[in-house]
């Protein structure tokens, strides 16, 4: 199905079933959508079916099972608020949540890291009135809150939930981590610790997908995006490769720096005055300048 005609669809609710973001998936499942045709999509979606929120996928079944999802959403859109506005988190906190229907969760939330373009959490599982979900050992997922959630650009909200999906369609998760749900403002991905080794996990590597769908490569400089063993935790930048890509990439992103300094000034640049972040960021003008 082509965009123009899933945006007619989306147009007529009944054709969609249940849930506004169903026909979205399918398609971004198909291909890989740009962050504006998914913005457009989306915005298609929530006028249609006069809703302000989407969520994609459904949520992790340790989670789902020991507490009512719209709560967990809830809660969820609550976090991202704190993760990507606060101007700066503790390094742990305990949530414990109760429902109307008697259900309570805990969860530990626990700062994992900061970048250019939002913050990442470790949210771990503490314990469920639901006693099946203590068989699993400590679940725990990657959350991440962008500090921009409305730029429609290449990286963030609007770019990284369609390429977990398509990623995720795809079975690439043998060098990347897996996309798990997400809401317009937060994504929850897979945790990966130190000790995950691309050999030991199933699936299709990203580089393979990516010669196929002639898609951009990803960037081995930067390696706070990889554990030690080289499965990669940010699926950030990934896109379809055209000529031109990068001098809009160029224009988007300084689009984003002017929102960044306008916001705060030149604050959201301090976690990279360092000497690893400028070694960084000379190699990385080389690898451009050399048309890599």
């Amino acid at each position: 199905m082509k965009l123009k005609e899933l945006s007619s669809t989306l147009r007529s609710p009944k054709t969609v079933g249940d849930r506004p973001e169903a026909l979205i998936e399918t398609i971004a499942a198909r291909q890989l959508l740009s962050p504006w045709q998914f913005y457009r999509l989306c915005k298609q979606a929530r006028r249609t079916w006069e809703c302000d929120r989407l969520y994609f996928y459904p949520l992790p079944p340790a989670l789902s099972k020991s507490f009512p999802t719209p709560a967990l959403r809830q809660f969820l859109d609550a976090l991202a608020v704190t993760v990507g506005q606060s101007p700066c988190l503790p390094d742990a906190s305990t949530y414990h949540l109760q429902s109307r229907e008697g259900y309570r969760l805990s969860l530990r939330v626990t700062y994992a890291g900061v970048g250019l373009v939002g913050r990442v959490v470790k949210v771990s599982l503490l314990d469920s009135s639901d006693s099946t979900v203590s068989e699993c050992q400590n679940p725990c997922w990657a959350f991440k809150a962008c500090f921009e959630p409305q730029w429609v650009w290449q990286h963030g909200i609007w770019a990284e939930i369609p390429i977990g999906l398509y990623l995720r369609s795809q079975g690439v998760s043998r060098d990347m981590a897996r996309f798990q749900a997400a809401g317009l403002t937060w994504m929850l991905w897979e945790w990966i610790d130190e000790t995950e080794k691309p050999e030991n996990r199933p699936g299709l590597d990203y580089e393979t997908l990516a010669q196929r769908d002639n898609l951009t490569s990803l960037n081995p400089l930067n390696t706070s995006n990889y554990n030690r063993h080289g499965v990669r935790l940010d699926a950030g930048g990934i896109q379809v490769n055209f000529w031109g890509r990068r001098w809009r990439d160029a224009v988007y992103t300084l689009g984003f720096y002017w929102r960044r300094f306008r916001a705060v000034g030149w604050e959201f640049l301090r976690p990279h005055f360092n000497l690893k972040s400028l070694r960084y960021s000379l190699r990385r003008t080389w690898r451009l300048l050399r048309g890599r």
